[in-house]
């Protein structure tokens, strides 16, 4: 009797958690309005998290997205076509859905993406502007977003000389401290700087920034600004000097002497 031996093979198919891809921290930066994709996925395309959730730490503590009134009929998600693909696309961004954003499948399987929501476009002529003032004097700095009743996030005054970057608005610092304030607090799209009482080192460059936009200035300011003299250039004689006219209408005494003599000479 012949004996066969058989050979069984058995394989286990273990499913592979989601180890996702990209880098671990992100910065997008969007502006009111428009729609954003937050990057997420799986490493391999063929594997399908058992678990995953979006968070955002925008109030101040992590909280779901997806069960979240704020962004009600604003989120679309891609896992149910592609599995793999965990994708959160936000549309119609508000300035209040900027934070911290994180995608995670797991305790120790997670990618956090920094939005920014940038509610104001600045009004740009040049790429940077020049002023000139003369000392003593003020002067403002424009600085204004397309909708003037915008409300930025995050407004930045900044002033560079000899190499040196120093916050002036709204925290001020050195010689510009009490010297400086914005121009109009009624609209909040306007972020003009008003500076007092200029002084030679107030020369420099200064930018204004709002997130990821910005303007530049560079001021020149000049000694004092000279006073009018313009009755010295009309007047070719001093005051002082005006009484000799008055004597220059008279003769002179040596002819007032020569017609005494002719007077003399007819008797």
């Amino acid at each position: 009797m012949m004996k066969c031996s058989y050979l069984v093979s058995v394989v286990f198919h273990v499913a592979a958690g989601c180890a996702l891809s990209a880098d671990n921290l992100t910065e997008i930066t969007r502006h009111r309005g428009d729609s954003v994709l937050l990057p997420c996925s799986c490493s391999h395309l063929n594997t399908k998290p058992q678990k995953f959730t979006w968070e955002t730490g925008r109030t101040g503590h992590w909280t779901e997205v997806l069960n979240d009134e704020h962004y009600s009929g604003r989120l679309q998600l891609f896992n149910k076509t592609s599995p793999a693909n965990l994708s959160l696309l936000i549309s119609d961004l508000r300035v209040e859905d900027q934070g911290n954003y994180r995608c995670s499948t797991g305790s120790q399987e997670y990618r956090d993406i920094s939005l920014y929501v940038n509610g104001c476009e600045l009004v740009k002529k040049t790429e940077v502007e020049d002023v000139t003032v003369f000392t003593g004097e003020s002067v403002v700095l424009p600085c204004v977003c397309t909708d003037i009743q915008d409300r930025p996030q995050d407004l930045k005054w900044q002033f560079y000389r000899n190499n040196h970057a120093q916050e002036i608005y709204p925290k001020q610092t050195e010689h510009h401290r009490n010297r400086v304030k914005l121009v109009s607090n009624n609209s909040p799209g306007n972020l003009s700087l008003l500076i007092s009482d200029l002084t030679e080192e107030d020369q420099g460059d200064y930018t204004c920034s709002v997130q990821a936009d910005s303007r530049d200035f560079r001021l020149s300011v000049k000694g004092r600004r000279e006073t009018s003299t313009h009755w010295r250039n009309t007047e070719t004689k001093p005051p002082s000097e005006q009484p000799q006219s008055k004597t220059t209408q008279s003769p002179p005494a040596s002819s007032s002497t020569t017609l005494q003599h002719g007077k003399e000479r007819k008797m």
